[in-house]
């Protein structure tokens, strides 16, 4: 008995190990490309990439394009399931760049207990067809930006290089987290051009985020915060998916839970005899 009750705690550390850790959430775009309808589905998610997200109310966010031909437009959103969602017609080749914002609220960090302005934004760019114009370099109307330095319609792997812009110029000092398809996690930050560089060497999604706090207070629906925390966000996909890797790790979970469910069932039996 004793022994099937270590086996049972020895699952469950095994399970929890597998699940990330919890953290503050992100805002990220996906976009896939449908091919039949000539359409690209766009998704706003509010959570962690590759793991769980929270339910999207939709006035918390507002979602804009730029066509290849440099028109803007802000889009109209839907839900679905947890994500906020929208189409868009594919027009002409080229790139079309989707960013998002969602609203302002303070929060407080458990580790500081400093009332922060939680300021989020995100950004992803697509490439449509095989036009070598491109406009992915150049900023769009964001408060808070990454901009990549490199052709990411031509990205396979290797070194990626961008810089980050708060209200227009360059930002030394921001913090750069990239989150891989394998569970790589790389931190870097900015120099005093605000450019930063980092070795993306796994195919699959990479969210790349930075985040930059300002010493500035102020008042939100009436509640104080003492700083603001600019956070925001830019997906690219190199060559390959992360499709397999997940499907091993939701396999590997069923087999643990289902030892754990056997354990405790035998347990609960040689109780009860």
């Amino acid at each position: 008995m004793r022994k099937l009750f270590i086996v049972a705690i020895f699952l469950l550390s095994a399970l929890f190990i597998i699940i990330p850790n919890v953290s503050a959430h992100e805002l990220y775009i996906q976009v896939e490309e449908l091919k039949d309808s000539e359409e690209l589905r766009v998704d706003i998610f509010w959570g962690h990439i590759r793991d769980y997200v929270s339910e999207s109310n939709l006035e918390d966010f507002q979602l804009y394009t730029r066509y290849p031909n440099g028109d803007v437009k802000q889009l109209d959103l839907e839900e679905s399931g947890v994500q906020a969602r929208t189409y868009v017609p594919i027009t002409s080749d080229g790139t079309y760049t989707f960013w998002a914002t969602r609203e302002k609220s303070t929060y407080t960090p458990e580790d500081s207990g400093v009332t922060q302005l939680s300021n989020h934004m995100a950004k992803v760019i697509h490439h449509v067809g095989t036009s070598s114009s491109s406009n992915a370099n150049e900023e769009v109307d964001m408060e808070f930006e990454i901009i990549p330095d490199v052709d990411i319609s031509a990205f396979i792997t290797g070194v990626f290089s961008g810089t980050v812009n708060l209200n227009g110029s360059p930002i030394s000092d921001a913090t750069i987290h990239a989150y891989g398809p394998d569970q790589e996690v790389i931190e870097e930050s900015t120099d005093t051009n605000g450019n930063f560089e980092m070795n993306l060497d796994s195919n699959g999604k990479w969210l790349i985020k930075a985040n930059v706090l300002q010493q500035e207070q102020g008042t939100m629906q009436g509640e104080a915060y003492e700083e603001i925390s600019n956070t925001t966000t830019l997906l690219i996909e190199t060559d390959g998916d992360d499709t397999s890797y997940n499907l091993w790790l939701l396999l590997l979970m069923l087999v643990i839970g289902l030892f754990v469910g056997a354990a405790v069932t035998l347990f609960t039996l040689k109780k009860k005899k």
